[in-house]
């Protein structure tokens, strides 16, 4: 898989560390507003790209609920809301919580070789951005939330393999708080009574453009992130090196990516991931003589099981339960209507 993409980064990377001097790229941006593709790149660089010394990927995408790999996007997300907004849903590889992505958030991820992997580190750096930015009453939690006074503007989670780590986040500068706010709610009348779903820790969130009188927005916020990175993992560095720029001619070559975007962007990933929950329906029969409850369990995105007491009902209406809850059926979605079902 030795595609554009992959050797440019492989040159660059391999220059990290080196006595020869001269601009050493250890900072990336990404020119794409594509969750799926951003994520993807991420994922290049994680496993196809050796990482001896830390690096620093910096990207933005349009609007996007990123929900982590072990969460319910019923449970974390509101889908309808969603589509009223035109708001994508993307279930990201990495575990941790459900968030908003907008073009008023920026997104980081610092790549590191595991045995220098400390979030608390990496939180700092991030912390120490928002500072340098003339924010105060800056502070990381026990979460390792970036937080102004008592309100998150930052939230992160963390991969770790046996040789690498990485440690992404979200950084609120100018997002839409109120369609975050109306996003990030469950999907109603969804009535889910049992998930192996990891769930979210709600937080009260801000932006940096409330929390300071002077002008902030993402270039400034990209500026001193890459100068506490750089300060940190490369203090022989000078001048701080400019990222470099991932454009859509490099993507275009890399099978990789591709292959990553279109897995991302499918019905089997976003849903069919979900972990094993259970719903409660309230079934009647033709003539509302009878109500029952209906357990409804499913894995995978699809019935697995369906629970609920025989005694007394007659043919036509276990039919009309049967019909109606068939085994391996997927769960109604209206994003199915835009996704791959591959």
């Amino acid at each position: 898989m030795a595609g554009a993409l992959r050797g440019v980064f492989a040159r660059s990377i391999a220059t990290v560390g080196s006595s020869s001097g001269g601009n050493k790229s250890v900072i990336w941006t990404s020119s794409s507003l594509d969750p799926y593709t951003n994520l993807s790149i991420e994922e290049y660089l994680f496993r196809k790209v050796e990482v001896v010394s830390p690096i620093l990927f910096i990207y933005r995408n349009r609007k996007s609920v990123i929900i982590g790999r072990n969460q319910n996007p019923w449970q974390e997300a509101n889908l309808e809301e969603l589509v009223r907004q035109g708001t994508l849903l993307v279930r990201r590889r990495s575990g941790g919580g459900t968030v908003y992505h907008d073009e008023g958030n920026t997104n980081y991820s610092v790549m590191l070789p595991r045995d220098q992997f400390e979030r608390r580190v990496n939180a700092g750096l991030v912390a120490n951005a928002v500072q340098e930015m003339g924010i105060d009453h800056v502070n990381v939690t026990d979460r390792y939330d970036v937080c102004v006074g008592d309100r998150k503007v930052s939230g992160s989670a963390f991969r770790i393999t046996s040789k690498r780590a990485y440690h992404h986040g979200t950084m609120l500068i100018s997002s839409n708080l109120a369609q975050l706010k109306g996003a990030l709610r469950p999907t109603p009348n969804m009535n889910i009574v049992d998930s192996k779903a990891v769930g979210s820790v709600r937080s009260p969130v801000t932006s940096l453009v409330d929390s300071v009188t002077s002008h902030v927005n993402h270039h400034r916020f990209v500026h001193h992130l890459s100068r506490a990175f750089s300060r940190h993992y490369y203090p022989s560095l000078d001048p701080v090196p400019h990222p470099h720029v991932i454009g859509e001619s490099e993507l275009e070559r890399n099978e990789f990516v591709g292959a990553g975007y279109k897995e991302l962007k499918s019905w089997n990933w976003i849903f069919g991931q979900t972990p094993q929950f259970t719903r409660l329906f309230h079934v009647q029969s033709d003539d509302h003589s009878i109500c029952i409850p209906v357990e409804v369990t499913y894995k995978n995105g699809s019935i697995m099981e369906t629970k609920f007491d025989t005694s007394n009902l007659d043919p036509a209406f276990l039919q009309k339960l049967s019909r109606r809850f068939p085994t391996g059926d997927a769960i109604d979605c209206a994003f199915s209507l835009s996704l791959d079902t591959t």
